[in-house]
């Protein structure tokens, strides 16, 4: 059987992650890549260099833009790694192109456009698979298991939360730009939090959210968000995403709280304190996800954070930007 052929529009670390995934992958390849500038940006021929030398280190094709990319008739699929702005126009592209996808979060950046897809891809037969990683590890499912047993009991209160840098690449880059990103620090790495959050817990009934610009002021938007949830059997969460420093190791991770016991995953699995498996890498999951991917392609298996999932996040995302805006009962 022949490899699926994959490309990949956008030229991030991501797409390194998604490269050397696919490298381990048996039923696919990468085989090309382009970046998100047309020929007539000001900084095409710049930025063409620097694709042509990524693209030679990785001995892949480098096209000159989406469009050559996504009509190439030897490409089976594409990953969407490109600016959050761009995504549905290169999602209806890849469809209309009969090109399967994988999408980098956020999938697209509201409801009306998830809809299209949707409909779009059910009309041409194509799959449309959301890039959340981290439900793939195999700790993530061993977590789940343990709360649909029954190992904890009834869930009261759970965290996930997550603080860390960010590059002066994305600080100079689009991310800082609300236009270009439709949102920061939750609506960008956030997102792993929340559909983390909806793998394992569910849809919230009830949120309301803070956001501050405490430390990377040059932003249109939040460097740190809080999010606080409710379920509707009365069970609680808080979800936090600090692009602001790194002095976070004692911190970041998920914690779980129930009526017979408890869960952690930081830098490995703990059930009720004791230490019951590791935590794989960031790229391990990265590798997960790309036997995914060809797996739902080539065996229909489905995956295990799907579209519904996304018009979650999105009905969340816009929300919790509305209730940040809501002045809090002040107590000073």
């Amino acid at each position: 059987m022949r490899k699926l052929r994959i490309g990949i529009v956008g030229t991030g670390y991501v797409t390194d992650c998604h490269y050397k995934a696919f490298k381990q992958n048996r039923n696919a390849v990468i085989s090309g890549m382009c970046h998100t500038y047309n020929l007539s940006h000001p900084k095409y021929r710049e930025k063409q260099e620097s694709l042509k030398k990524k693209c030679k280190g990785f001995d892949i094709k480098a096209y000159n833009d989406f469009n050559e990319l996504v009509s190439d008739p030897s490409i089976d699929a594409i990953i969407i790694s490109s600016t959050n702005s761009l995504h549905f126009e290169h999602i209806v592209a890849a469809i209309n192109n009969g090109k399967h996808v994988l999408a980098d979060m956020p999938v697209v950046t509201d409801i009306k456009q998830l809809a299209a897809i949707e409909k779009l891809s059910e009309e041409k037969g194509i799959s449309i698979f959301p890039a959340h990683n981290f439900v793939y590890n195999e700790a993530m499912k061993k977590v789940k298991a343990l709360i649909e047993d029954g190992r904890i009991g009834q869930i009261i209160h759970a965290s996930f939360l997550s603080s860390h840098s960010i590059s002066n690449n994305h600080l100079l880059g689009w991310n800082p730009n609300s236009e270009l990103s439709k949102g920061e620090a939750m609506f960008d790495s956030g997102h792993h939090l929340i559909y983390q959050c909806l793998y394992l817990l569910g849809k919230p009934v009830k949120i309301s959210s803070f956001k501050s610009k405490t430390i990377l002021k040059s932003m249109d938007c939040e460097d740190t968000m809080q999010l606080s949830m409710q379920f509707v059997n009365g069970a609680m969460a808080v979800l936090m995403q600090s692009w602001s420093k790194d002095h976070s190791k004692m911190i970041n991770g998920i914690r779980i709280l129930g009526t017979y016991g408890s869960i952690v995953l930081t830098d490995a699995l703990y059930f009720n304190d004791k230490k019951i498996m590791k935590m794989n890498d960031y790229m391990e999951s990265f590798v997960r996800l790309s036997k995914a991917f060809s797996d739902n392609i080539l065996k229909k298996v489905p995956p295990l954070s799907d579209l519904n999932a996304v018009h979650e996040i999105l009905e969340i995302t816009s929300n919790l930007y509305k209730t940040a805006e809501i002045e809090s009962l002040r107590i000073i």
